[in-house]
């Protein structure tokens, strides 16, 4: 997991006022709770390729961002640094959502944040996921941070149904958690949202969702949010070189 920001900085203060910041997903297995479908877990984007082309070679990519207006109707657009193509979103309100971390069940920070990518294909078929972010916003400072998969594209097996499967899961490693814990410290004044984007040509035409969940992590002692600037300095050069690298061979 690498922090990763705007420009170097010296100093927590000046760290914490970086905009945006983002830092690696990692993805962990081990199956997690089911739900029964779109309204039974909290999604935050749902994307089916939207062309009618039956050879079907063009990605499928939605995003969600915060709309200070109204938090369960969001923009579906992408951070632009995540390098996503979106425009592929759709089950309406009831697959594009953001949240105020507060309305989690079971969340008690932000360092438990985890997303689950439910993948749902006509006769189990797969697809191969290229890019997953999460973003958090403060509604009380507007400040953005992002966090990205930034691995080897996967291939990801049918999940059973829209909004069914929880074990394609992406959390935070300990030094990020605690660095969302830092940035969100309050959870009625932070939003999530996020984006997703398949590999083009792997998806035949069905739903594949995001939603996210408060999972437990293994004890561990956390580091302090100060003591994350120095650390999230020095790892900067390498993980922009990672995502340039990914972004450059898409």
């Amino acid at each position: 997991m690498k922090a990763i920001l705007a420009r170097a900085v010296v100093g927590a203060a000046v760290f914490c006022l970086a905009n945006p910041a983002f830092a690696d997903l990692i993805k962990v297995t081990g199956t997690q709770a089911t739900g029964t479908g779109l309204g039974a877990v909290m999604t935050v984007v749902t994307v089916k390729d939207n062309t009618n082309n039956a050879n079907r070679v063009v990605t499928e990519s939605g995003c969600v961002t915060y709309k200070p207006s109204d938090v369960t109707r969001p923009f579906e657009t992408c951070a632009a640094e995540m390098g996503l193509e979106g425009g592929d979103n759709t089950a309406g309100n009831a697959g594009n959502n953001t949240y105020f971390l507060s309305s989690i069940a079971g969340l008690a920070n932000a360092g438990q944040l985890g997303f689950v990518v439910n993948v749902s294909e006509p006769g189990n078929g797969s697809a191969t996921l290229t890019h997953l972010y999460m973003s958090l916003f403060r509604t009380d400072t507007s400040q953005l941070k992002l966090f990205a998969y930034t691995g080897a594209d996967l291939i990801m097996a049918d999940s059973g149904g829209t909004g069914q499967s929880g074990i394609q899961r992406f959390i935070l490693d300990d030094l990020q958690a605690a660095e969302a814990l830092g940035f969100c410290p309050v959870l009625s004044q932070c939003v999530v949202g996020g984006g997703v984007q398949f590999a083009a040509g792997s998806t035949q035409g069905d739903h594949e969702s995001v939603y996210v969940g408060a999972f437990q992590r293994p004890p561990a002692e956390l580091p302090e949010p100060f003591s994350l600037a120095l650390v999230g300095v020095g790892l900067a050069g390498m993980s922009v070189l990672r995502r340039r690298a990914k972004q450059a061979a898409g």
